[in-house]
């Protein structure tokens, strides 16, 4: 994938586990992890619908270069908004190491 693609700021975020001082369950808090330059792109509406019809919940598509850091189990911003990892990262179809595809959905 060229660079000139890749014009979008993300923020990678990981959720972290903060024990209660009272002994209680643990609070699950989301903290910037890295910022990383992707192709993020929300889906039209007829992919909103084609993916609501097979029960997802698929809202943008987003596209960086290959990274084995980042799990289905983290978020990402994009302009202010959260997105959760639906699924795992989607491997590029040439040789499946120069970039990867996340599918998002939107979290509040």
């Amino acid at each position: 994938m060229r660079a000139s693609k890749l014009r979008n700021r993300i923020t990678i975020h990981k959720a972290v586990s903060t024990p209660s001082p009272m002994g209680g369950s643990s609070s699950t808090t989301w903290a910037a992890e890295r910022v990383l330059w992707a192709n993020f792109t929300p889906l039209s509406v007829k992919d909103v619908i084609n993916a609501q019809a097979a029960n997802s919940e698929t809202r943008a598509r987003c596209v960086l270069r290959y990274r084995t850091d980042i799990t289905s189990k983290m978020r990402i911003e994009h302009r202010g908004q959260m997105y959760a990892i639906d699924g795992d990262p989607l491997p590029d179809d040439r040789s499946g190491l120069e970039y990867i595809t996340l599918m998002l959905k939107s979290v509040s």
